[in-house]
């Protein structure tokens, strides 16, 4: 669940984060604000309110976000560095309060340790891209030698990410964070039982059921 609020004429914004239905009802009781119910799995920029977001940025509207840490802005370190580079390049400031991050100076200027901070994080998104890709090729190679692995239509096998990247797929994951049933979020989805049983195995071996 994510949430922002926005003050158009002084373009300040500040976007912030929630599990707490309580807290997103108080948010929701504020003037500008947007709160945003959806998985943490989905871009910023497929959110419904980051990719708004991302208009008033390019619209010429904000000059200042504010966040309580970094990973509110992307569902991985590759999407997040994507998304603060997009803001950097819209002479938009970035404010993260967990990390005593202000990316650029009260002139408009990009800060040398900025600089320094996004190169870190370059790296290690780049790692973690790496690293993610290597798994996968080991997973499959390990299935091969076990004999369990099985090509569609001789087509190689979708990764975990890219399963999890389908709308219908975001979309059970939601419901089943939820506490629905699998008939229920079926339902809901419009999605076979079959179907979001498989979302809630994969979600389960992969740990995505509590993130």
């Amino acid at each position: 669940m994510y949430i922002c609020y926005t003050y158009y004429y002084n373009m300040v914004i500040t976007y912030l984060q929630t599990t707490s239905d309580s807290q997103a009802e108080m948010f929701l009781n504020k003037d500008n604000t947007y709160v945003d119910l959806c998985s943490s799995v989905i871009p910023f920029d497929k959110r419904d309110k980051g990719s708004l977001l991302l208009a008033l940025i390019s619209q010429k509207k904000i000059s200042k976000l504010i966040v309580q840490n970094i990973s509110m802005l992307g569902r991985n370190q590759i999407n997040v560095l994507n998304t603060i580079d997009h803001l950097i390049n819209n002479n938009v400031c970035l404010v993260s309060q967990l990390e005593r991050l202000e990316t650029m100076d009260e002139y408009g200027r990009v800060k040398q340790d900025t600089i320094l901070f996004l190169n870190i994080f370059r790296s290690l998104a780049n790692m973690e891209y790496k690293n993610r890709k290597e798994s996968h090729r080991f997973g499959i190679q390990q299935a091969k030698d076990l004999g369990r692995y099985k090509g569609v239509g001789g087509r190689q096998l979708e990764s975990i990410e890219e399963f999890f990247e389908k709308p219908k797929n975001i979309n059970i994951l939601r419901h089943l964070k939820r506490g629905e049933s699998i008939r229920r979020a079926a339902k809901l989805v419009g999605a076979s039982p079959g179907l979001v049983q498989k979302v809630k195995r994969w979600a389960q071996d992969h740990d995505r059921l509590n993130t």
